[in-house]
């Protein structure tokens, strides 16, 4: 019983001395004048070093938005690779596909950009059963597209199971739309 009420007497104490409740004092005058007095200096000393930060900044930032335009007209022009149910062989009728999907990949624009394969798969079955064919399906793809010239080292694979759908009713042609391989790509 003595043993009890030290170690509460204790556990108070930690308490009570361990966490202030007192705000610390800030000078908002002293850091108001050092920063205004650090601007003054880059003004009056490095006129030309600030409009060359600009300018640095301005260009990343054109460089930046010219990445995103050319990545996002470049998806715009793949297309996505779709399988029959619980399949991960590509069909006949999607070769056409991958070979123009290649084709884009490997041109000049494309060729300094990551490819990522994102194999996607219907509702039926197990989240388990569903990530591994999303695997499956991604791996596909990716190997297809290296046997047409795509540097395997540029792309990586990534499976969302069925909890990526592009459709949501539960009919034949819904499930059909979402058991398919995507590729985006990555600066």
């Amino acid at each position: 019983m003595k043993k009890m009420v030290l170690a509460s007497i204790g556990v108070a104490v930690l308490l009570f001395t361990g966490c202030s409740q007192k705000n610390p004092d800030v000078d908002m005058t002293t850091k108001n004048q050092k920063m205004e007095q650090t601007s003054n200096m880059n003004q009056n000393t490095s006129g030309t070093m600030d409009a060359n930060n600009m300018d640095a900044n301005t260009m990343a930032q054109q460089k930046a938005d010219a990445m995103k335009m050319l990545i996002s007209n470049l998806e715009k022009n793949l297309k996505s690779v779709y399988f029959d149910f619980d399949k991960y062989n590509i069909k006949t009728t999607m070769q056409p596909v991958v070979q123009d999907d290649a084709g884009l990949l490997n041109s000049d624009k494309a060729q300094n950009l990551s490819i990522k394969i994102e194999g996607n798969c219907d509702e039926w079955g197990t989240d388990e059963y569903n990530y591994a064919l999303g695997l499956k399906r991604a791996r596909t793809v990716k190997n297809e597209l290296s046997a047409q010239g795509v540097n395997a080292s540029r792309m990586m694979i990534i499976s969302y199971g069925k909890s990526n759908p592009v459709c949501n009713e539960h009919t034949k042609a819904c499930w059909s739309k979402n058991r398919r391989a995507d590729l985006k790509l990555l600066p």
